[in-house]
């Protein structure tokens, strides 16, 4: 039979903890409240369709992943947990998070494809500021809140603003210039910095300006250490296991089963793996091995909406011909940029005349069969090739025997140089002579790591330089 516990008359209670001075006290304000419980420090309360979560920060996590997982926009968060650094996180802070509840509606739409979002000013704040937070300008706040007209510098602690928003300012990091969510690398065994880069489709450069400690040093890389990182490939998740070496297997068979390169498995055993064309059955290697794409990340460009409001046409050039000028319609940036790049080919190597190909139709948009070149910022290059006839209005397809590798390697470069390139859609085949050209040619291999998708695998999404269907005659950039 289960019976109550029995408890010790209050007296015996008192005496056995009180005894002089402050104890002595204490029972007393004890008996006097008759040793109620204290009540729980209470949380900052959340708005209204909202409900309250405390999150403890654990390794890995992001803030892009934990907003997705709930539902909830980054400003959300920011707003919630005044002093908060959007970018850094540490593993064990706590996080108040106002989930919206089943039923809230969908944020609102407005002007320009914007999403109303409702800013809670906190000390310090000022229009300038909030203005230049969410891409806007102050006259549009005014116009969103008719309050704030006749005393736009008084703003009050607590109150609340409507912004109407593009979604990347509420999502994406300042970091990463709203382009996309800041990302937090792992180092495993054996990574230097060129494959890491590789693996995020950025320049090494780029995750240095992110890193104090790797501008000096780029080597300096432990295991385990995180490195920020405004990925133009989505990051993907990243599991270590073992596998135990069964009959036949090969150090090329295990990494081809576990889609890595030969040469990344043998640096994952951290010198442990004495000889790597003898492996014993039952030999257990140590593999990193890719998961899913990481929350909050998309695995492409998502261009449904995609328009050029303010674009220019490429006009005429002495250095290069245009494939059809009614689609050469850029952005500013991209227009300039294609220029630039032009003329430090004809700088650097006096070649033949750049095929510049589709750009983008006036005001942008769809623009079949492309997948992309909706929004002025994607240009299609023909390759140099030998005997090419460049003053016809169409790409010669590049084979091994025409490519003039020499010529397609200096422009190629002349547009990676203009440090404004986020990727280059290029043919598998083709990517393999410019590597073996490039390497004969003292490129480091550093250089050729970071760069090239070649020669991990048309499936492994790597380097800025990717395979991509349909680009034997062009290859196509992407500009930031």
């Amino acid at each position: 039979m289960r019976g109550r516990a029995i408890r010790p008359p209050l007296r015996m209670s008192l005496r056995s903890i009180a005894g002089t001075g402050a104890l002595r006290h204490a029972a007393i304000v004890c008996l006097a409240s008759l040793c109620m419980p204290r009540v729980a420090w209470a949380e900052p309360s959340c708005p209204k369709g909202t409900r309250s979560k405390t999150h403890v920060v654990a390794r890995g996590d992001t803030l892009s992943g934990i907003i997705n997982e709930h539902g909830m926009l980054i400003a959300d968060v920011v707003r919630d947990n005044p002093g908060l650094n959007p970018d850094s996180l540490s593993e064990g802070q706590k996080l108040l998070l106002c989930i919206p509840k089943a039923t809230r509606r969908r944020a609102k739409r407005c002007r320009g494809g914007g999403l109303v979002h409702e800013h809670r000013v906190r000390s310090g704040d000022n229009l300038h500021g909030i203005a230049l937070r969410y891409g806007v300008e102050e006259q549009s706040l005014l116009k969103d809140n008719p309050d704030l007209k006749e005393h736009p510098d008084q703003l009050r602690e607590g109150q609340t603003i409507s912004v109407c928003a593009q979604a990347a300012r509420l999502k994406n990091s300042k970091a990463c210039k709203y382009r996309t969510p800041l990302h937090y690398h792992e180092v495993v065994p054996g990574e230097w910095l060129a494959e890491i880069a590789s693996r995020y489709g950025v320049r090494q450069r780029d995750i240095q300006r992110l890193n104090a400690k790797l501008r000096g040093n780029p080597d300096y890389l432990r295991p385990g250490q995180r490195l920020r990182v405004c990925p133009d490939i989505a990051p993907r998740t990243r599991e270590r296991i073992h596998h135990d070496v069964r009959s036949g297997e090969t150090i090329a068979s295990i990494a081809a089963r576990y889609d890595v390169s030969p040469q990344q498995l043998i640096r994952f055993q951290q010198g442990r793996l004495k000889n790597p064309d003898e492996l014993s059955i039952g030999q257990r290697l140590v593999v990193w091995q890719d998961g899913g794409i990481v929350e909050g990340f998309a695995d492409e460009d998502d261009e449904a909406g995609g328009a050029l409001p303010n674009g220019i046409q490429l006009p005429p050039g002495r250095h290069y011909e245009v494939k059809s000028s009614n689609l050469a319609w850029g952005t500013p940036a991209t227009i300039r940029l294609i220029q630039a790049a032009v003329s430090k080919y004809e700088r650097r190597i006096r070649g033949p005349v750049v095929h510049i190909g589709d750009i983008s139709r006036k005001g942008g948009g769809r623009f079949p069969p492309h997948k992309s070149h909706r929004t002025g910022q994607d240009v299609d290059v023909g390759y140099v090739v030998n005997g090419g006839d460049y003053s016809n209005s169409h790409f010669v397809r590049a084979t091994k025997s025409n490519l003039d590798a020499k010529h397609t390697w200096a422009l190629l470069n002349a547009f990676l140089d203009t440090d404004h390139v986020r990727y280059v859609f290029m043919d598998y085949n083709i990517q393999g002579w410019l590597y073996d050209y490039a390497k004969k040619r003292g490129v480091s291999q550093r250089t050729l790591d970071e760069l090239f998708q070649y020669p991990r695998g048309k499936r492994r999404a790597y380097g800025i330089i990717r395979d991509d269907p349909g680009h034997d005659d062009h290859f196509h950039v992407r500009f930031q």
